[in-house]
């Protein structure tokens, strides 16, 4: 699965999704850099665009964190 990134500088990434939970998604950030605390505007596969917060970056992957949960019966779709 992929995840669109919308920066708050206006650009766009997309990433690869390693895992994905209620409160969040795991990418690989290759070709972004970016720090604990940043805001994004965050995109899965059949979603539409969820404020969100990177809350690690560790490895060449980062952790993202929704502000609003996802609801189970939304997550089961996207798996």
């Amino acid at each position: 699965m992929k995840a669109r990134i919308r920066l708050r500088s206006g650009g766009k990434l997309d990433l690869l999704v390693r895992d994905v939970s209620p409160i969040g998604f795991m990418v690989d950030r290759l070709g972004w850099n970016p720090e604990p605390d940043d805001r994004v505007l965050a995109q899965l596969e059949g979603l539409g665009f969820q404020p969100a917060t990177v809350v690690w970056v560790e490895d060449g992957q980062a952790g993202i964190a929704f502000e609003q949960l996802l609801h189970e019966v939304v997550l089961d779709q996207l798996k």
